[in-house]
């Protein structure tokens, strides 16, 4: 059996020169250790093969490891110089792509600004822009309504192409379209051109140029040939892939699994460069023989210090068994229940159990007054002399108490109790109870605090909020409750992802940590909404710092993976004892003074007033009289036109709603419309509306002009109906009216929160000819390239524009350059609040198509407006 044991560890120790992997070469040695040390227990007798083994399955695995290190190490040096040298080389293929491109961006704007270039001028620019080094184009041409009318160089092959219509070649007409259509360079390829070179084919539109397009081929061979042109000791390969479309572009041969690699994008391709050198990978000889040497020293080192241990084993093995079978059952018990213990002998020292030593992180079973002292918690230390002296003196039998010691690894919490045995040496008894306390402050913490931010939570804050008003009294002093919503929150979530929105909310709370007081307290009361407790504050207006240091703050860009958000916060502010001194009147004042901020100015703060308190109480009131003022009929339409410059001949009615409530008596459309967008309301009385408005209009068409068209305001919340356009199809095919001559008015609100249901409400309304207009444009924001892809048909400038428009040559230059935004958007553009002959004199000027205002006509009913037309 001795021999067998032997045969099979040798066996598993030989395995190992052929596995091949760290993982598998330690199983094998752990397994020839394992068949070693069983022979040796079977037989109680450990032979010299069983040394030599032994110290084999140690340094055999480790000698592989080794090598296989000091192989790899000077392979990455090997790989690190490739890694350079096609770094260069793809920074020189990249270059020499966004060279070319460069010299087509350049044409593009010479073409714009001279459209009808000749074949001579068109020559001279190209031969001019474009060095001949880095000149990589086969050719460039110039579309014009997808016929070729510009070719360079001119070869003959090239020149064959003048006189083309693209519109008959299926392959290349869709993206020349695509191109016109949508105004953005696209790039085709790689493909094989009648050159037979492989290459990129560029196309691009010309700015202001709808129907021409600038054609560019990029010789992908003579980029990579003068690329590879001076490297000569390595293997390439490279490949571009567009999506999961790959296209091997070079190749030089298989390259091997260590081969090196770079990419890079241009153009919405993926290039990829891979290299290995000519001659392969190097391996350091002479390094690997050093180890092997070296390992081999270390192998007899191991046999002797094996041997000589062994020898001492043996001699007190006998000594040491009754020990531990004494010692055994209590320390394992010890180490179960984490437990230690140490006793004073005399000279100030103390004996240490072993489970105790473990605890502590020490070999030592031995230590002095000072070394025991040391490893308990400073702040802690006095508390143990404490009741360590109450022992000793008599005052108490025994101590039981909880403190913190120090440890190598972290600092624990420990139950201990300290007694005088009968040999009347002091003793002690450690339990760690380190994950009780654990536990117990996970509780607290979810007890008190925001599991996502950290930041305490509703309950908390209300009991801190409440403690800091009853000290602000004590001390005569004032507290501040700061209430804030992040705007358009939502928006985040819905276009990143939750995860992200999370992630935002954290990086917030660490922020407005940071900008507050350590006495002072931030909250997340739900969602997005958070709070603050500004305390000990000698006056009220203390916290407009500290508000304005908010608002600063959590305007600053966030990063996150990548993504770059911006996001704005409004702030209501109560005090106590100025506006309340409960934690719940505090709230409920704070939310008004948040609610007043957001009508005024999103992005702000507002203080709590009196006023305020007066005004949310007719805002209670409007909200529950609103449901019922359908109802009862409380509402009715009024209209105003909009007037031609020109003729001042009606171009369209605006419908406009009013309110005399029975209770309240006549309540302003900016005090009820913005409470009723607050509520679902908005939706009922919107559709109401439309439907009183298109019944109204079909009474009167016969007594309008044929072009005359009727304006009705729709809401975002409307926009968001999915009916929406169903509902509308039916009211205008109830009411008999030409949906041509129906027009919605949206406002930049509307579309600064666009979804695909607004989107898609829009579309399908303009596909029944139905007509829109954004209205009081200039107040909000609104992205370019969403007014080009809307379906609008009129620009209504805001009226506090045109209220200025006399105020100096900058609000003049302000209106003039929305009217010529307008007209570029080839929209019909309106001054709305027009209340003065000299409004009316420089709108004139100015080009301004459309007016509307008091000064032509105020908001009147349908009847009296046509008996107001007829006596003018």
């Amino acid at each position: 059996m001795l021999v067998v044991s032997l045969v099979t560890a040798l066996l598993l120790l030989l395995a190992t020169f052929f596995v091949g992997s760290t993982g598998g070469d330690a199983a094998l040695a752990a397994a020839a250790a394992t068949v070693l040390v069983v022979s040796a227990y079977h037989h109680r007798n450990l032979t010299a093969m069983h040394l030599a083994m032994l110290a084999a399955v140690t340094v055999v695995p480790v000698t592989q490891w080794f090598e296989v290190l000091v192989i790899e190490r000077d392979r990455s040096e090997q790989q690190q110089v490739v890694r350079e040298q096609i770094g260069r080389l793809s920074s020189q293929l990249e270059t020499a792509l966004i060279a070319n491109r460069g010299y087509l961006d350049a044409l593009s704007l010479l073409v714009s600004t001279e459209p009808e270039v000749s074949q001579a001028r068109y020559r001279q620019w190209l031969q001019q822009l474009i060095p001949a080094q880095t000149f990589s184009l086969l050719n460039t041409t110039i579309t014009n309504q997808f016929v070729i009318t510009h070719v360079h160089p001119p070869e003959p092959q090239n020149l064959a192409l003048l006189g083309t219509n693209l519109a008959l070649v299926p392959d290349q007409v869709d993206d020349i379209r695509e191109v016109m259509e949508t105004q953005v360079a696209k790039i085709v390829g790689p493909l094989t051109v009648l050159q037979g070179d492989t290459a990129l084919v560029y196309r691009l539109p010309i700015f202001g140029q709808p129907h021409m397009i600038i054609s560019g081929v990029v010789s992908l061979d003579q980029v990579i040939a003068r690329a590879v042109s001076g490297v000569d000791n390595l293997r390439l390969g490279l490949s571009v892939s567009r999506g999961d479309e790959t296209t091997r572009l070079f190749s030089q041969g298989t390259l091997g699994r260590h081969r090196v690699s770079t990419q890079f994008e241009h153009g919405g391709l993926s290039w990829s460069v891979l290299a290995e050198p000519q001659a392969g990978w190097a391996t350091p000889s002479q390094t690997l023989w050093m180890t092997r040497a070296s390992a081999f020293t270390v192998w007899l080192f191991i046999i002797l210090l094996l041997g000589s241990q062994y020898r001492v084993m043996r001699q007190r093995e006998q000594e040491r068994l009754q020990l531990k079978i004494q010692e055994g059952k209590l320390l394992e018990a010890q180490r179960l229940g984490r437990l230690g213990s140490w006793t004073s002998l005399p000279g100030d020292q103390f004996a240490l159990s072993a489970p105790l030593m473990e605890l502590l992180g020490t070999d030592q079973s031995k230590l002095n007054r000072e070394a025991m002292i040391n490893y308990i918690y400073e702040p802690d230390r006095p508390y143990f002399t404490m009741h360590t002296q109450s022992v000793l003196d008599g005052s108490q039998p025994f101590a039981r108490f909880e403190h913190r010691i120090i440890t190598p690894s972290a600092l624990l919490w420990v139950e201990q109790t300290i007694a005088v045995n009968d040999n009347q040496e002091l003793t002690g008894m450690l339990r760690d109870i380190t994950e009780i306390k654990s536990t117990e402050a996970e509780l607290q913490k979810l007890n008190y605090y925001d599991s996502l931010t950290g930041a305490s939570n509703r309950n908390f804050f209300g009991k801190q909020v409440q403690q800091g008003i009853s000290l602000s009294q004590r001390n005569q002093n004032h507290l501040a409750l700061v209430l804030f919503d992040l705007d358009n929150f939502k928006t985040i979530n819905t276009n990143y992802g939750h995860t992200v929105g999370d992630e935002v909310l954290k990086q917030l709370t660490e922020r407005i940590k940071y900008g507050i007081r350590t006495s002072d307290t931030v909250a997340r009361l739900s969602g997005d909404t958070f709070a603050i407790c500004l305390q000990n504050l000698k006056d009220p207006s203390h916290s407009i710092f500290v508000a304005d240091t908010l608002l600063k703050s959590i305007t600053e860009i966030i990063e996150i993976d990548e993504v770059r958000i911006s996001i704005t916060a409004t702030l209501g502010i109560a005090t106590s004892p100025t506006d309340d001194t409960d934690y719940e009147g505090l709230v409920k004042k704070a939310e008004i003074a948040l609610r007043k901020a957001k009508e005024v100015d999103r992005g702000s703060y507002q203080f709590y007033s009196d006023q305020m308190n007066l005004e949310n109480d007719r805002r209670q009131d409007i909200l529950r009289l609103l449901p019922y003022a359908l109802q009862n009929n409380e509402f009715h339409l009024v209209l105003q036109p909009r007037v031609d410059r020109v003729d001042q001949r009606w171009r369209s009615l605006e419908v406009l709603l009013r309110w005399n409530s029975q209770e309240l008596g006549v309540v302003s459309p900016g005090e009820f419309i913005p409470i009723a967008e607050g509520s679902h309301l908005i939706v009922e009385i919107g559709n109401w509306v439309i439907r009183r408005a298109l019944e109204e209009f079909s009474e009167h068409l016969d007594q309008l002009d044929d072009d005359v068209v009727m304006s009705i305001n729709l809401s975002p919340k409307q926009l968001e109906e999915r009916n929406l356009s169903l509902f509308i199809a039916s009211e205008i095919h109830q009411a008999n009216v030409p949906a041509h001559r129906v027009e919605f008015e949206i406002t930049e609100h509307s579309l600064t929160e666009e979804s695909d249901t607004t989107l898609t409400a829009m579309a399908e309304l303009s596909s029944m000819g139905i007509r829109f207009a954004m209205d009081d444009f200039g107040t909000g924001y609104s992205n370019l390239g969403m007014l080009q892809a809307l379906p609008l048909h009129v620009l209504k400038i805001d009226q506090r524009f045109i209220q200025r428009l006399e105020d100096g040559p900058r609000h003049l230059a302000l209106v003039e350059a929305i009217i010529d935004l307008g007209h570029t958007l080839d929209l019909t553009v309106v001054a709305e609040g027009v209340e003065t002959e000299s409004q009316l004199r420089l709108l004139a000027e100015l080009g301004c198509d459309e007016l509307q205002g008091y000064f032509f006509y105020r908001p009147q009913p349908f009847t009296e407006l046509l008996k107001e037309r007829v006596s003018t």
